[in-house]
């Protein structure tokens, strides 16, 4: 049987046991991924169609995702069961009183960086000063804590999807995430020589993203369910890593449905760079634990810019439930 209808076979099962009940034991959980359609959620595309979650008594709904679907948002709205989304604005919904708990960490390294033109001559977090910067308001807490930390005030823009803001000269700096709009800037021509890369988490600001969270009580009623979750969503990712062609097939079939334009060469380059985050030297998954010091450089980074108020940072085996 070809690859395609592998696919579609495994995703019209799951769309039926969408619908159709799996037994008195299933659990039912919405999933609420960060953006559009793309290799950066591939693990959990996978699971879903390989029919793993339905095969462990799981009914596992992956909800439209995209810019106008916030997962902390419709988390804090009591929308959906499990969000992915990164730990600076996990703490923000701790800090506002919504009581949430991460439950794995693929990503122990943040993938953002502030991305110029060679010819911009930066080689340090101090030439950014005065410079022309733009950074995605959803992602602003680690440029801005960057710039705090530095002590360096550049001209900060809100910067879109698109990196033509960069290539058109609009700005001197960028932001980007080496799995994506790297990648982009790369598949449009340019060579890495003609970039500058500051990779944030390399000057004092890393915050992981792509962590699973859910909400406190979720996980006090339904942790077998979700640690069961977890560990489906996990195989999912190995799979992806060790099965590119499948994965990327299905990623590019989901791009498709929602209507999003993306290519294969793109989505498997993305594959490609987030196995180095993914991945341990033995090609195994990592553990999916979040560190503890991130944790805490997290909440210092956020309160230093206001972003969150408390005194006193929240424990963090009560926020840690891997």
């Amino acid at each position: 049987m070809k690859l395609s209808q592998q696919r579609i076979l495994g995703c019209l099962l799951a769309l039926l046991l969408s619908w159709v009940p799996l037994g008195a034991s299933a659990q039912t959980f919405s999933l609420q991924l960060q953006w559009v359609p793309q290799a950066q959620f591939a693990g959990y595309y996978v699971a879903y169609d390989k029919g793993w979650y339905a095969d462990a008594g799981l009914n596992v709904r992956i909800l439209p995702h995209g810019p106008e679907f916030s997962p902390t948002r419709l988390m804090a709205d009591g929308y959906v069961d499990i969000g992915v989304f990164n730990l600076g604005e996990a703490l923000q919904l701790v800090d506002s009183g919504i009581a949430i708990v991460n439950i794995h960490q693929f990503k122990q390294t943040s993938s953002l960086v502030l991305v110029a033109m060679a010819d911009a001559g930066i080689l340090v977090p101090e030439d950014l000063d005065g410079l022309r910067v733009s950074r995605w308001t959803s992602f602003a807490a680690q440029p801005d804590a960057l710039f705090s930390l530095y002590g360096i005030r550049p001209q900060v823009f809100d910067q879109g999807a698109s990196m033509a803001i960069l290539t058109s000269g609009a700005v001197d700096v960028a932001m980007a995430t080496r799995y994506n709009e790297m990648v982009q800037l790369y598949l449009n021509g340019l060579e890495r020589e003609d970039l500058i890369v500051l990779p944030l988490a390399n000057h004092g600001v890393n915050m992981p993203e792509d962590g699973i969270y859910v909400r406190l009580r979720e996980w006090e009623e339904r942790e077998d369910a979700l640690r069961k979750f977890v560990e489906i969503s996990r195989r999912g990712w190995q799979y992806a890593f060790e099965n590119p062609d499948y994965a990327v097939e299905t990623v590019i079939w989901r791009a498709q449905e929602a209507g999003h334009e993306t290519n294969e060469a793109h989505q498997r380059l993305m594959l490609s760079v987030l196995r180095d985050f993914y991945l341990d030297e033995s090609g195994r998954l990592h553990e999916g634990q979040l560190n503890p010091n991130d944790y805490r450089l997290a909440w210092e980074l956020l309160r230093g810019q206001g972003m969150v108020r408390g005194e006193q940072i929240p424990d963090f085996n009560h926020f840690n439930r891997r």
